[in-house]
């Protein structure tokens, strides 16, 4: 155990310092302990230090009585506290100490700001006000000095998180220097905000401005050619990748499976899965999922399999891939062995509304639907819309109706709004001939503004992706299109 050389607060100000890189709760405890015996707690310098030390170990009750004996409390003790929290998933806190920090006269500084702008990023669109007050608080100290690129970094995570792209862009527009980290916040907005065609767009503007792209670069935009599912833009970009030199980077590898699997290139999937052996269980449940959405379940299962023989962590996700592949593949058997699995190897503790959705499914697509909703109503947990709208569509698929008005009146009390549930329901009523009770729902439809969103599916071309919606007759070429359809049929 390391021990400070000196007993003054100089010396453990310096020991704090260097316990905070390694980050351990017993080191803490130990120079807390040594402190309080020494008397020393009442030095601001180490009380702010062993604030800091307990929140990077991990400690955050302890970091909150330190915080609240001390006397004096310092801008130093109150950005610990606030970017702390935040680092810690307690946003509202760190909102909440920001406040009272400035209600208490403390005068933040840039490292304060950045923290408070991480909180409302933590906490998202509610936060969207205060994070604007922050802003221009930000804008009056301006006059005095130049604006950190931290807070300028802070601000544009903010408003990305939020979903404010019209405040990010201007934000972003207005800065004159645009470092790496600028660049990334506003991609990594876009991509957030369901823009990922401005993404990609915003990477070559950076690139045509000189700046290079770094690893993190690269994943944003790999996700959003995910995002798009587009492989013409996919290759280009896993080129520019392999030029960089970050085709080893664990994440990017995973996106690039990702994005190889959602665009139906399974093949290149599993090559780039392949060229660098690896045991890391983010990228092994990647390509487990990728098989299983593609019918490849013997693959998927055998991938899982060899993930239990090599005694590789396994968590909730690994097991939803699994599962999933096996609703895929209409194996039911191997479904409730897997499910039976997550138990007994992780606990229940593990599993989640979508694990008990993905057997739902799964009993759901091989028929099994009284099986079904049996399970349903053994679930430890509410069941959710999702698992009442899978059992639904099965219902209309296998024609039983009894099950499916008892699916509906459960979905319609959860969600009385889904539009989707409407049209199934009566469609089930249709195929029973129940004409009577089929008319009376589409007219309680036309009443509640109901309507079916049309089908969609598009096709990547030459010039672009071009989109094709169900009955659409604006396509410029739709005459050819439907003489070839009609051909073709004859």
């Amino acid at each position: 155990m390391l021990t400070p050389s000196g007993r003054d607060e100089y010396s453990l100000s310096k020991f704090i310092k260097i316990l905070a890189g390694i980050r351990s709760p017993k080191q803490f405890q130990a120079i807390h302990c040594s402190i309080t015996k020494l008397g020393f707690c009442r030095f601001t310098v180490l009380a702010s230090g062993l604030i800091d030390l307990a929140l990077k170990c991990g400690s955050l009750d302890d970091a909150d009585k330190l915080f609240d004996d001390m006397p004096h409390k310092d801008v130093v003790a109150w950005t610990s506290m606030i970017i702390g929290h935040a680092r810690h998933g307690q946003a509202d806190k760190s909102v909440s100490l920001f406040r009272a920090m400035l209600a208490s006269g403390t005068a933040p500084n840039w490292y304060t700001f950045s923290g408070a702008l991480t909180a409302c990023a933590g906490v998202g669109a509610e936060a969207l006000d205060y994070g604007k007050q922050i802003h221009a608080q930000v804008l009056k100290l301006s006059f005095l000095g130049p604006i950190d690129p931290v807070v300028y970094n802070g601000l544009l995570d903010m408003y990305s998180k939020c979903r404010c792209l019209v405040f990010a862009r201007r934000l972003f527009g207005s800065m004159t220097v645009k470092g790496l980290v600028a660049w990334n916040s506003m991609m990594s907005g876009y991509l957030q905000c369901g823009q990922a065609e401005e993404a990609l767009e915003l990477l070559m503007l950076m690139v045509a401005y000189g700046m290079r792209p770094g690893d993190f670069t690269y994943a944003i935009c790999v996700d959003a050619c995910t995002a798009l599912a587009s492989i013409k833009q996919g290759l280009q970009l896993h080129a520019s990748i392999i030029k960089s030199g970050f085709d080893s980077d664990m994440v990017i590898r995973n996106g690039l499976v990702d994005m190889y699997a959602k665009c139906g290139c399974i093949g290149s999937a599993k090559l780039v899965f392949e060229m660098m052996p690896s045991s890391d269980p983010v990228l092994w449940t990647t390509m487990v999922s990728a098989f299983g959405k593609y019918g490849r379940v013997g693959e998927a299962i055998a991938m899982f399999e060899k993930m239990v023989e090599l005694k590789m962590e396994r968590d909730g996700i690994t097991y939803l891939a699994v599962l999933s592949a096996c609703g895929h593949g209409g194996l039911v058997g191997e479904g409730w062995r897997y499910f039976q699995l997550m138990f007994e190897e992780e606990g229940a503790a593990i599993a989640e509304s979508e694990h008990y959705g993905c057997m739902v499914d799964l009993l759901c697509r091989s028929g099994c639907l009284e099986e079904a909703l049996s399970f349903v109503e053994r679930m430890p947990i509410e069941p959710s819309i999702a698992v009442w709208s899978t059992l639904l569509h099965a219902c209309r698929i296998y024609g039983n109706t009894k099950l499916g008005k008892l699916a509906a009146s459960r979905l319609f009390k959860l969600d009385p709004e889904f539009q989707s549930n409407w049209v199934i329901l009566s469609g089930i009523h249709a195929a029973e001939s129940e004409w009577d009770k089929t008319w009376k729902l589409r007219e309680s439809m036309k009443g509640g503004n109901v309507k079916k969103e049309p089908g969609c599916s598009w096709i990547e071309l030459g010039d672009g992706a071009h989109v094709f919606h169900t009955a659409d007759r604006s396509l410029p070429r739709v005459r050819e299109i439907l003489q070839t359809l009609d051909a073709s049929e004859s």
